[in-house]
């Protein structure tokens, strides 16, 4: 009687989930390979670039100034024929301390700008990339579209048939061109 129950509930779940299943259809795409493509986000880069660079120019003033104070420094402490007190070291001391903390704060800050500058730049392309992604997988009938690669650029599908990777087409719904190079590597 139990085995019987086993079965049967068996077979129901087998008839509910099987209609379910066969309803889902998932396709892919590599987004890291569609925002490189981008002539948007060649522009952001390069602005990016000329902000990071910017943002260099401040911080390698003060390392320049720390850099010719620790030079007096060492000029001083060399000095075998007056060797400085430490009343005449502890300041120079202190001010490289400081420096060396300012430094350090002025890059996190830096890298912090330069993140949340690259998210402001960045959040309407990739709603354009989702947009498009959504557009192509309606018309196809997809119920998820996967990216093929994570943010470190390690590859997540291993392994999936070729007419559901959507990237080619989303592209193309973008009206972007794919370069002759890039279509000859993924004809191989």
């Amino acid at each position: 009687m139990r085995l019987k129950q086993i079965i049967i509930s068996t077979w129901i779940l087998l008839g509910i989930i099987g209609p379910l299943s066969a309803q889902v259809k998932i396709g892919y795409a590599n987004v890291n390979a569609i925002l490189s493509l981008m002539p948007e986000t060649k522009t952001i880069a390069e602005e990016l670039q000329a902000y990071e660079a910017k943002l260099g120019e401040k911080l390698r003033i003060k390392q320049d100034y720390a850099q010719a104070k620790y030079q007096e420094y060492l000029e001083l402490t060399e000095d075998t024929e007056n060797p400085p007190t430490e009343e005449q070291l502890k300041p120079l001391e202190d001010e490289l301390n400081r420096l060396q903390q300012e430094i350090q704060k002025e890059q996190g800050d830096g890298q912090q700008k330069l993140q949340l500058r690259r998210q402001d730049k960045m959040e309407p392309i990739i709603e354009k990339v989702q947009k498009s992604i959504k557009k192509v997988a309606d018309a196809g009938n997809y119920t998820y579209v996967l990216n093929t690669m994570d943010g470190s650029g390690v590859s997540i599908i291993l392994h999936a048939p070729e007419e559901h990777d959507l990237t080619e087409k989303i592209l193309n719904d973008l009206g972007i061109t794919i370069p002759d190079e890039l279509k000859a590597l993924s004809d191989k």
